[in-house]
């Protein structure tokens, strides 16, 4: 893990840790409690799709630590620190863009190349594609507290991409002159198709979920995140629109010490 990642997460760990002191330390009724969850997450980037596209979620582990504060019966607020993967896998055309990579060994046939150009792509089918990027997020949420056992919760998350990947294989590729809509140039086979390095390293957005917990503070929740922002550097210009993460997370969780609910 990157040292920025670990100073992320200490950070937020150690805020958790002194405003949890300061609470019990103010209150001798204890309003305040930490948990830890684990489950599981359901991904994909949400946007326009190509015509010929197709796509589907795949589960990835998801493990996160939560400090409650108790404001009134009805409300409290939540602060965590938890790592999920946004994973699918993918099938698509693409075109019109321009291709950074070695294009050399696969139009003249020299295997010993490791030049890099800039190429307009026209057309290539990405085959076996698949998504794999995993975020550290600090999710903020609002739960109001409507039946015993019971709450919603909304409310925001930034979340940080420590592994980005975006990886398949490219076939029926036609490179060209952007300028010349009668000129193009086939690859025969296959090329390799990686262009994780277009992927955004942060992520914003919302959330909104339900829990329902029981008295040993065992509990149970359901949360959808759906990003604010395009998951593509701007740069990027393949993509037909902007795409932003859908993450669905489903986690069994326990309250250290037991349920603090009324």
């Amino acid at each position: 893990m990157k040292t920025s990642v670990r100073i992320f997460v200490l950070t937020v760990l150690t805020l958790m840790t002194a405003v949890s002191v300061n609470a019990k330390t103010k209150n001798n009724l204890k309003r305040s409690d930490a948990g830890i969850r684990l489950g599981a997450a359901f991904g994909a980037p949400l946007g326009a799709m190509p015509s010929g596209a197709t796509g589907l979620p795949l589960p990835a582990p998801s493990l996160g630590l939560f400090y409650s504060y108790k404001i009134s019966p009805k409300w409290s607020l939540q602060i965590g620190a938890e790592t999920y993967s946004m994973k699918a896998k993918f099938q698509t055309p693409y075109e019109n863009f321009e291709y950074v990579g070695n294009v050399e060994r696969y139009i003249n046939g020299n295997v010993n190349s490791e030049r890099i150009d800039t190429v307009f792509l026209k057309y290539a089918l990405v085959e076996g594609g698949k998504f794999n990027n995993r975020y550290i997020s600090v999710p903020l949420t609002a739960h109001y507290h409507f039946r015993k056992g019971w709450s919603l919760s909304f409310g925001t998350y930034i979340g940080y991409n420590y592994k980005k990947e975006m990886i398949g294989t490219a076939t029926d590729i036609y490179f060209g002159d952007k300028n010349d809509e009668n000129y193009s140039l086939k690859v025969n086979g296959e090329m390799p198709f990686n262009e994780s390095e277009r992927i955004r390293n942060w992520d914003f957005g919302l959330n909104v979920g339900g829990n329902y917990e029981l008295e040993s503070g065992l509990n149970f929740d359901l949360r959808i995140n759906t990003g604010l922002v395009d998951i593509f550097v701007k740069e990027f210009t393949a993509p037909p629109s902007a795409y932003r993460n859908l993450v669905i997370q489903t986690t069994v969780g326990y309250r250290i010490g037991g349920s603090r609910r009324i």
